[in-house]
């Protein structure tokens, strides 16, 4: 017999959910259900009216080895981002950072609904680069320019205050952002940012324009929610580097080159072939 086949409990799920969601996601929807149907069969974990979920990434990987760490954030946070799952903290000590999980069975059920109705789905709220409908809400920013920054949605940059650039907050606004996606190590981000605004600088001879928190989120966001190619490469800041060169040799029409512009998904997939493929 194929050792490859039914030899072992597999993982099922519904073609019509993964077309609608994608099927890693559905896959690990799928078993989140199977786990939550088990807590409430043993009245287990049963608190705040849900029953609940929980595993470290490293737990969840051993259910599902064919995914990286790496992977299984961007699609826990897709899946929070998409309103199908809640997260929380039960934790019996406030260190333990451990995330608890239940299914939003009541989006899924509206998801379902309007997909019958209209036969496709749009996802205001994501962050994986295709469901992005919302407006813009870039300001401007500099003296010298009007022009609005394209790329990620839903993000905009404060006004260069008149107190020099301290680059230990830009650090702690970028840690501070990746705490918000669970991101444990915080240096690969540090490091590939302020490298993109050590070239902003020396290329235009001015500080890069302070973003909002909500902008650097989206920053963060980015590197989380993107194509193949760019999967994991914030850990390679070598690659960034290179990428961020070619960048600022990049002649874009109306482009301020603010790091937001550079983090749109078609625009490093671009300089990645240039440099790096």
């Amino acid at each position: 017999m194929n050792n490859l086949l039914l030899d072992e409990r597999p993982l099922l799920v519904m073609p019509r959910l993964a077309m609608l969601i994608g099927l890693n996601e559905s896959i690990v929807l799928q078993q989140i259900h199977y786990w939550l149907i088990g807590k409430e069969q043993r009245q287990q974990d049963y608190i705040d009216g849900h029953y609940w979920v929980y595993n470290t990434y490293e737990q969840w990987q051993e259910q599902f080895p064919f995914f990286s760490l790496r992977t299984l954030r961007r699609i826990f946070t897709a899946l929070e981002k998409m309103g199908l799952l809640i997260s929380s903290n039960y934790n019996r000590t406030g260190f333990d950072k451990t995330k608890w999980y239940t299914i939003n069975y009541e989006s899924l059920n509206k998801l379902v609904s309007l997909s019958g109705q209209n036969g496709h789905i749009v996802w205001p709220n994501c962050h994986n680069g295709s469901g992005q409908n919302d407006p813009t809400n870039t300001i401007d920013y500099t003296k010298n320019t009007t022009k609005r920054v394209e790329g990620l949605k839903g993000i905009s940059s404060k006004q260069n205050a008149k107190t020099p650039f301290d680059p230990s907050i830009l650090e702690k606004q970028i840690i501070k952002s990746c705490q918000a996606y669970d991101i444990q190590d915080c240096s690969p981000y540090i490091d590939i940012i302020r490298y993109y605004y050590s070239v902003y600088e020396k290329t235009f001879g001015k500080e890069h324009p302070r973003l909002s928190t909500k902008a650097m989120d989206s920053v963060i966001d980015s590197f989380l929610c993107c194509s193949d190619n760019l999967d994991g490469l914030e850990y390679d800041p070598d690659a960034y580097y290179a990428m961020i060169d070619r960048h600022f040799q990049t002649q874009y029409p109306d482009c301020d080159y603010n790091i937001c512009h550079f983090m749109s998904e078609e625009v490093r997939n671009n300089r990645f072939y240039e440099t790096c493929s």
